[in-house]
């Protein structure tokens, strides 16, 4: 590599000395010398005003460089365009082929801009929104798609949860559409995803479970009746009294998980709001805390009940009132005899939580993501001699979604677990003045 510098010293030091040289062989070394710098500062001049004409060139020149310094900036300048070429390359390369990817998806993506225009399209758009990128480009989303459904979603604002939704192009179809936002770019990014298939299978499948639970309760009603019958015939009794009481203890269960299924089908099939009732919490849940102490009686269970704020809830009472009830209830009937059940209430300024809380023997993580399906159980053996129906935290679930509520599940083996519900602060009634008070068994 040529020392740029040094060059630059073997020139200015060549202009001197030609310089001097004419200077004395003509008598007038000042004018040479002065003649000798100027043509320097020239040389610099030249290429300095050439420089953004050389910078704005987008691809590196093939002509060798200049001498000197100026070769040094040439030739960096050079190394950059090549650098900045091969980069522009490669991203128009990741570009093309990331293109290609979003069109191959079966998902819809729309790219709005800041107004709430169509910027860019991939081809399912058209097939699923009846949008074409060609032709819709430029125009408001709303215009394209019109359904006052989709208005009022995108309206709002709060995109938590997606949409479900007939599109306009296509009614026969069933689209989950969600929007979300470019990162620090002030577009939104619109995302639908055909679900037709799956929306008709679990439809079906809540129409069946619902169909089945109330044809069983009725063959379920007389077993029961005539079971109750049989315990008051003395001579019955005498013979088959063992029979009788497994017989009782089993169309309990089956009772349980009917009343069980029937509440899930009825969430889940209900697609109105919940009634807003003004819940007062802490009696709601001292009321709940005695049902718990009733029924960990027998098996030694110790109920706490911790309340720190004396602030309430909007909500379906009734609902809110099954998912914690289930929560205590799973933690005294999947917990060793005398484990001790901690229920906690209490506020902040971003939310409320209710913690249900043990100390038993805790869950394996790998069983935590997977809870609240129906009728999954960590331990089945122990979930059928205790009674459980596996339904209980998809119940909760679907409760505090309803209520635009979080769950929250921790847990460490041998230490205990804990259920915490988070309640939005937009459902707090705060009172006037805010109590300390605890509640202990």
């Amino acid at each position: 590599m040529p020392d740029y510098r040094r060059q630059e010293l073997w020139l200015f030091a060549g202009l001197a000395a030609l310089a001097f040289t004419t200077g004395i062989l003509t008598e007038r070394l000042l004018l040479c010398l002065l003649l000798g710098l100027l043509v320097y500062l020239a040389w610099h001049l030249y290429h300095l005003a050439h420089l953004p004409v050389r910078l704005d060139s987008r691809l590196p020149s093939d002509s060798p460089p200049p001498f000197g310094l100026w070769g040094g900036v040439y030739r960096d300048i050079n190394s950059l365009q090549t650098d900045s070429r091969n980069r522009e390359q490669r991203l128009t390369s990741l570009q093309d082929r990331l293109q290609d990817a979003v069109a191959a998806l079966p998902e819809a993506i729309v790219i709005l801009g800041r107004n709430g225009t169509v910027d860019w399209t991939n081809p399912a758009a058209e097939q699923l929104l009846g949008i074409d990128y060609l032709t819709d480009s430029g125009q408001l989303f709303q215009h394209l798609v019109r359904d006052p459904v989709l208005e009022e979603y995108l309206a709002d604002g709060v995109f938590d949860q997606p949409l479900v939704f007939s599109p306009p192009a296509n009614r026969s179809k069933i689209v989950s559409l969600f929007v979300t936002s470019l990162g620090r770019h002030p577009q939104q990014m619109i995302v639908a995803s055909d679900i037709t298939h799956q929306y008709h299978l679990d439809s079906a499948q809540r129409d069946f479970v619902a169909n089945i639970s109330h044809e069983l309760r009725t063959p379920l009603t007389v077993i029961t009746g005539l079971l109750e019958q049989m315990q008051t015939d003395s001579g019955a009794l005498s013979t088959y009294q063992r029979p009788v009481e497994l017989m009782q203890k089993q169309a309990q269960r089956m009772a349980e998980l009917i009343s069980d299924l029937l509440t899930l089908s009825h969430l889940e099939l209900n697609k109105q709001p919940p009634v807003v009732d003004e819940i007062n919490v802490p009696e709601l849940l001292a009321g709940i805390a005695e049902e718990a102490r009733a029924l960990g009686k027998p098996t030694g269970h110790v109920i706490q009940l911790e309340i720190d704020s004396a602030a309430g809830l909007r909500g379906d009472r009734k609902e809110l009132r099954t998912a914690i009830s289930n929560l205590v209830t799973n933690a005294i009937q999947h917990t060793p005899n005398r484990t001790t059940v901690r229920i906690h209430w209490g506020i902040d300024e971003k939310r409320a939580c209710l913690d249900v809380s043990d100390n038993g023997g805790g869950i394996p993580a790998r069983h935590l993501p997977r809870l609240t399906e129906r009728l999954y159980r960590v331990d089945s053996s122990r979930s059928r001699n205790t009674g459980g129906t596996g339904l209980g935290l998809a119940i909760v679930k679907y409760v505090l979604d309803r209520h635009g509520a979080g769950l929250e599940i921790s847990s460490t083996t041998g230490r205990g677990s804990t259920f915490s519900c988070h309640f939005p602060v937009a459902g707090i009634i705060r009172p006037e003045m805010v109590r300390d008070s605890t509640v202990a068994d």
